[in-house]
């Protein structure tokens, strides 16, 4: 990759980075990537992850 690729990368991330995100959004973009399931649960190869959040899955 070259490097004015690599810098145009970066200002994409930083421009995303700034943007609002709503809950639903959010929660949209978990469940197509098969985090979270359409209950609001996290699938089963996230499903560790609920020990961290101290909430049961």
């Amino acid at each position: 990759m070259l490097k004015k690729d690599f810098n145009k990368l970066i200002e994409l991330a930083q421009k995303q980075l700034q943007e609002k995100v709503s809950k639903e959004e959010a929660l949209r973009s978990l469940v197509r990537a098969d985090i979270l399931d359409e209950a609001g649960k996290l699938t089963s190869p996230y499903s560790h992850l609920a020990k961290l959040s101290g909430k049961p899955h």
